[in-house]
């Protein structure tokens, strides 16, 4: 039946699978139902359903990563779906524990696919969808506890769990190291719950308290394991819980401001602290730090992510401090919510004073009742005593008989009842001997009578005295016991005596021994010529003996010397021996025995080599111990250890080191015993290293020793990485082939002339192989001189190797304070490397570290002089480019003969034009290859220090125009970083020099490129005050006007019309600038209407700048939508016209607004002769004379409609106008002339006139 049940189940999986992939997209509630089916029956995961996972998340990763021709999007989104579940069920299966019989074959194959698939995400996760990377990172979030329990578990045997632990270490390093480098919130949230889970198993629990049992901990490991170490897990405990404070967005990275992010980085900080109460006192002050920062003016939260954010901080920290066992640390926490207040800690306050003043009040009240009832039961006994007295005297007068007597005591309670405790109770009965039976001789009477009386007696009540007869049954009884024990006891030393003889006789009979084998024959030989070479040694040196110090003459001291130098020398040369027969002991272990750890912590197969190795060098320390103690102790000049001596000695020891550095890594842990041994030997012979090797007669110090084997360890250590890396690294690609250049007609220049090399391919980021051999060496080194660091350069050298040089320097100088400068000038030199992978690693670790006070000098000039270097060069490669191109231009080159036709000037000059542009192309590229290398450090520290921008200002006025484009193109990441939080760069920007215009124009055009969001208030009041006082044109303010207010903007829309000539950049500009001030905002109106900015633009005109006006109305009209409709409508233009006439003064802009209207909108003629009748009424011949020659063009322009308006102008009007324009006079005489006799009386004047004189008018 259950196997019946299983078949069924997975055919229903199939069935699910099946429908849910076969359908586009995707259907994803299947495969959810799909994920359900599969929790509830886990069986079914290792029944071919984890095969069909991995490969939907499998084929994701080759698609992306083209190995798979099927990178498209739409592909991309069809397969992402299943490969996500495909995550899911995988984390299904390795986080659950399998049947029993699974758990040593198929689950650990599983895993191990598992993290192999995790390791390729990871390898190109730029090019993977980020749904499958967040997938892969939950999954190894919930994988590492688990696979930590199940080699705890299973400490020997299958090595693929070893090979699983080392898997998901790397992993847990690269997941680590892309929490400092992503800027995606979802998987940063992601990446912030895997900090936490390592933050929390890999540190100890408290010993009592209402915690999580199932949660792993530190102190749950055992203390010593075959590979699992509690200091590397402790450490990474500790980077994690730092690396939580360090995410929270700060002055170091302003673009993860992102409120789940931040929110999650506080749940995990306070579910950290809930779990692990110890941390309490140090992360809630950098919490609360943080917390401060955030709220100041120069951080990038808006109102509402702040809000969110205070809310998230004090409710998690609120139930924190509500929890029970959170006591010892309730006076911080009540100090941080205090600090950072809130209305729930206000409310919890209150609440705590009205349940304290109600306990208070119910107190009272249970005393009172107390006090009362207390005085009830003294009146009660004071009653009773009353009635006591008045029965004595009573029964002192009247004496009941005896019979009367005897009735009324059954009456009366048993002593001690009904509340009278001052009656003591009766005593027990004593029972006399005799048997428990009634009748029994000796028995008491009384007894019964006493029962009665006391009805509880026989119950939960000690006798007071046992019966004899039991003692006596009781002993007869143990005595019984003990005598068969004995007996038993004597027949087993009788079986025992009699089968030693037998086992002495079988021990002594001849047995035949098994045959060796070749190899353990060797073995026992090396073992045994091992153990000769120890007794010679004992045996020829005699045993060492100290005598007093104060006792021992000049003689016995330097025979004490002596004789330890010969130990030293006999130890030496034994321990070549070892050392020549080691290949023989690790290649045949005696009787298969295998490598085992000693409890000094070194490995070996016999344990004896390494043992041998410590205690030569002991016998060397020794010697310098003894020979400094007797120098303190005898006064004499005699050298009881000469330098020759001493050479000797180290030469003795050079063996051992020449065996540790063939294979540092094997032996790190023997090397690191062996340094600490020569440490304390320098520390009790020279505390203050005063003997130091580069003094005369020092070279051969245990200092000087020390030192050495110091500087070759660490030569070698990094030789090893490197090669280690090397061997990691992807091959190189192959060089970029080179391009003709286009000629100016778009074809590649002729002969070849003008080639550039192609652009690079993109390069995918690579995740650096990390080895931390280097920094555990750095770390745990008793001492290292800092000079010692410039062997680090042979790793920053090779790109290959370059992330484990900056990443070890970066984390070593934190960790060691006297390396720190030694370590910075090293960064400081690779932070131009022309590698950008080696220069940004080696920044981020300078700009890391900047903040401290004895850097900050070194670091600025540092920055300052290379940015200085970049200029220079790149100037100078700009000037030979222009020198190059003028002698191109300048040569008088004779026209060439080309396929035996001459060549026309024309031709020669085109040929010239794609050589110069060549060239520029190259000096391009090779200006901003320059610049970029030698100014980043300038402006990453520029993002904490926004001063040095001025440096950048103060050089770019004076550089040729090629370098400032690559200047301005240069500074874009740094400016769009703090583009929501300008106020740091506002004191820089409105103070440049002159000369550098376009620079703080290109500014500002990045700090307000962002479309979608307004311009931060304090940016634009900075910039309109800059531009009033230093007198500056309309281009600062193009794109600041979606941030003014409407009369500000009304105010500068003369400034901004100015800027306009008659090209096409200044009218994109105006153009941009009317789309923002007509743009509506989230929770923000325009700031003008498009009928506000129509009439604005008629304002201030005069006759100086009515062609620019005339410019932006025409700008205003032309503007059109991606579909090509216009985006201010025709009724915009004539509501806004009906408004403009009735202005005071009414703008002379109006009618040439109102032809366009009537021209290029095509609207009706009857709204402009309306406009001009509205004019006429408004005596329009009295305004100024250019509104009046605005109106005669515009009345002639719109004859024959505009004749009817001849009658509504007076005489005097109707010549002043006519004497303007010529036609129009002629146009109105016709008109005049077709009137009916009666009323082209009054128009005599205008008939009479001779033609003659309107051509004399017409010529002047």
């Amino acid at each position: 039946m259950a196997e019946a049940g299983a078949a069924d189940g997975l055919a229903t999986a199939e069935r699910l699978y099946n429908e849910a992939v076969n359908e586009t997209p995707p259907n994803r509630t299947k495969l959810d139902d799909l994920v359900d089916l599969l929790c509830a029956n886990p069986r079914l995961l290792y029944d071919g359903l984890f095969k069909k996972a991995h490969e939907a998340a499998s084929i994701v990763v080759d698609v992306c990563h083209g190995t798979e021709d099927m990178h498209e999007d739409d592909n991309l989104s069809i397969l992402t779906p299943p490969a996500a579940w495909g995550w899911t069920v995988m984390e299904e299966t390795v986080c659950h524990a399998p049947p029993q019989e699974l758990m040593e074959t198929v689950y650990p194959q599983l895993a191990l696919q598992f993290l192999e698939l995790a390791d390729k995400t990871f390898e190109k996760m730029d090019t993977t969808p980020a749904p499958i990377v967040r997938s892969a990172v939950q999954a190894l979030t919930r994988f590492w506890p688990e696979i930590i329990r199940a080699c705890v578990s299973r400490s020997s045997g299958n090595p693929v769990w070893k090979q699983m632990y080392g898997f998901m270490l790397k992993l847990a390093d690269t997941v680590t190291l892309l929490s400092e480098r992503s800027d995606d919130p979802a998987l940063l949230i992601r990446l912030v719950k895997f900090l936490e889970t390592e933050a929390t198993i890999f540190t100890d629990a408290p010993p009592t308290g209402d915690r999580k049992h199932d949660v792993l901990s530190l102190n749950m490991l055992p203390a010593a394991h075959p590979y699992i170490f509690k200091s590397v897990l402790a450490r990474r405990g500790v980077l994690a819980r730092q690396q939580l404070i360090r995410l929270l967005p700060s002055g170091d990275h302003m673009l993860l401001c992102n409120t789940s992010f931040i929110t999650a980085i506080i749940n995990s900080i306070v579910y950290l602290m809930n779990l692990r109460p110890q941390f309490c006192e140090a992360d809630l002050g950098r919490l609360t730090d943080w917390y401060a920062t955030i709220n100041s003016s120069e951080q990038t939260l808006s109102h509402l992510q702040l809000v969110i954010i205070s809310k998230t901080l004090r409710i998690s920290l609120l139930q924190l401090y509500t929890r029970r066992y959170m006591g010892a640390y309730s006076e911080i926490l009540e100090t941080t919510l205090d600090r950072i207040g809130g209305p729930e800690w206000s409310a919890w306050q209150e609440q705590q004073t009205r349940e304290r003043e109600r306990r208070a009040r119910q107190q009272a009240r249970e005393r009172d009742q107390a006090a009362r009832q207390q005085q009830q039961q003294q009146q009660q006994q004071q009653q009773q005593q009353k009635v006591e007295t008045a029965e004595e005297h009573h029964s002192a007068r009247w004496v009941p008989a005896p019979e009367e007597g005897a009735a009324d005591m059954a009456d009366q309670p048993a002593p001690g009842a009904g509340g009278d405790v001052s009656v003591p109770p009766p005593p027990p009965a004593v029972l006399q001997p005799g048997g428990p039976s009634t009748g029994a001789p000796g028995r008491s009477r009384t007894a019964p009578s006493m029962q009665r009386q006391r009805p509880g007696a026989g119950f939960g009540h000690k006798r007071a005295v046992r019966q004899s007869a039991d003692d006596g049954d009781e002993d007869e009884e143990q005595q019984s016991r003990m005598l068969e024990e004995n007996a038993k006891r004597v027949k087993l030393d009788e079986a025992m005596d009699a089968l030693e003889p037998r086992q002495a006789e079988a021990a002594t009979e001849p047995t035949e021994p098994a045959e060796p084998t070749e190899e353990q024959q060797r073995a026992l030989d090396a073992d045994k010529e091992m153990e000769n070479g120890i007794k010679v040694v004992l045996e020829e040196v005699s045993q060492f003996r100290i005598p007093v110090m104060d006792k021992m003459t000049t003689s016995d001291r330097q025979r004490q010397v002596v004789d330890a130098v010969k130990r030293v020398i006999a130890g030496a040369e034994r321990l070549r021996t070892f050392i020549a027969h080691k290949r023989v002991l690790e290649g045949a272990p005696l009787n298969g025995a295998a490598q085992r750890e000693l409890p000094n912590g070194l490995t070996t197969t016999s344990g004896v080599l390494e043992d041998s190795m410590v205690m030569l060098v002991r016998l060397v320390t020794n010697c310098y111990i003894m020979f400094v103690e007797f120098k303190k102790t005898d006064s004499s000049s005699l050298d009881m250890l000469p330098a020759a001596v001493r050479k000797g000695m180290h030469g003795c020891v050079e063996d051992i080191i020449q065996s540790i550095l063939a294979a540092p890594r094997e032996r790190y842990s023997l090397a690191m015993i062996l340094l600490y041994e020569l440490w304390m030997s320098v520390v009790i012979t020279d505390p203050e290293l005063a003997r130091t090797p580069d003094k005369a007669g020092n070279e051969d110090t245990v200092l000087a020793l020390y030192l050495d084997w110091c500087g070759r360890i660490f030569d070698a250590i990094i030789s090893h990485s490197i090669q280690t890396a090397a061997s990691a690294a992807p091959p190189a690609p192959e060089p970029a082939p080179s391009v003709p250049a286009a000629g100016p007609s778009g074809e590649p220049a002729a002969n070849g002339a003008g080639t550039v090399p192609a652009p690079p391919p993109p390069q995918q980021p690579q995740q650096p192989a990390m080895d931390n051999l280097v920094l555990d060496f750095l770390k745990e080194a008793p001492y290292i001189e800092p000079s010692l660091l410039s062997k680090m350069e042979a790793c920053l050298k090779a790109p290959a190797t370059a992330a484990v040089g900056f990443t070890t320097l970066e984390r070593a100088i934190e960790l060691r304070p006297t390396m720190f400068m030694a370590g910075l000038d090293i960064l400081l030199t690779y932070s131009v490397h022309p590698d950008r992978a080696t220069r940004v690693g080696c920044i981020r670790a300078v700009r890391k570290h900047y903040s401290a006070p004895e850097a900050v000098p070194k670091i600025e000039k540092v920055a300052l002089a290379s940015f200085r270097f970049g200029i220079a060069s790149a100037t100078k490669q700009s000037q030979e480019a222009e020198a190059k191109v003028a002698a191109i231009f300048n040569s008088d080159d004779e026209p060439a003969e080309s396929g035996g036709q001459q060549q026309n000037g024309e031709e020669l000059l085109a040929k010239k034009r794609a050589e110069a542009l060549a060239i520029r192309q190259k000096a391009r590229l090779a200006i901003e290859g320059s610049l970029v290398s030698h100014s980043e450090l300038l402006l990453a520290l520029s993002a904490k220090n926004m001063d040095l921008l001025a440096h950048v200002f103060d050089a770019y006025k004076s550089m040729p125009l090629p370098v400032q484009v690559a200047t301005r193109q240069m500074i874009t990441p740094l400016v769009k970083s703090v583009a929501a939080m300008p106020g740091r760069i506002i004191p820089v920007l409105t103070s440049f020099p002159t000369g550098a215009e376009t620079l703080a124009l290109r500014i500002i055009f990045l700090l307000c490129s962002e479309g979608s969001r307004v311009p931060p208030r304090d940016l634009v009041q900075a910039v309109l005050q800059m531009c009033d006082a230093r007198g500056l044109d309309g281009n600062f303010i193009v794109f600041l006007v979606s941030g003014m207010d409407r009369a500000e903007a009304l105010g500068r829309m003369p400034l901004l019309v100015s800027i306009l000539n008659k090209t096409d950049g200044p009218r994109a500009l105006v153009r941009e600038s009317f789309m923002r001030l007509t743009t509506s905002f989230p929770g923000r109106p325009s700031v003008l209407s498009p009928t506000e900015l129509l009439m604005a633009l008629h304002g201030g005109v005069n006759t100086a700048n009515i062609d620019k006006h005339v410019e932006a109305v025409a700008v205003y009209e032309s503007m059109a939508r991606p579909d090509g409709k216009p985006v201010f409508s025709t009724m915009l233009f004539e509501t806004a016209l009906k408004l403009l006439v009735e202005e005071d003064p009414v703008s002379p802009l109006m009618l040439q607004t109102a032809d366009a209207f009537y021209r290029k909108r095509g609207g009706p003629a009857g709204t402009v002769i309306k406009l001009l009748q509205r004019l006429i009424e408004r005596n329009v011949w009295d305004m100024d004379s250019l509104m009046l020659q605005v109106f005669v063009l515009s009345f002639q322009t719109m004859l024959p409609g505009t004749l009817a308006l001849v009658k509504l102008l007076p005489a005097e009007a109707l010549k002043t106008i006519v004497d303007m324009n010529q036609p129009l006079k002629t146009s109105v005489r016709e008109y005049v002339g077709k009137m009916p006799e009666q009323t082209r009386k009054q128009y005599k004047w205008l008939i009479d006139a001779a033609p003659d004189q309107d051509a004399a008018q017409n010529t002047a």
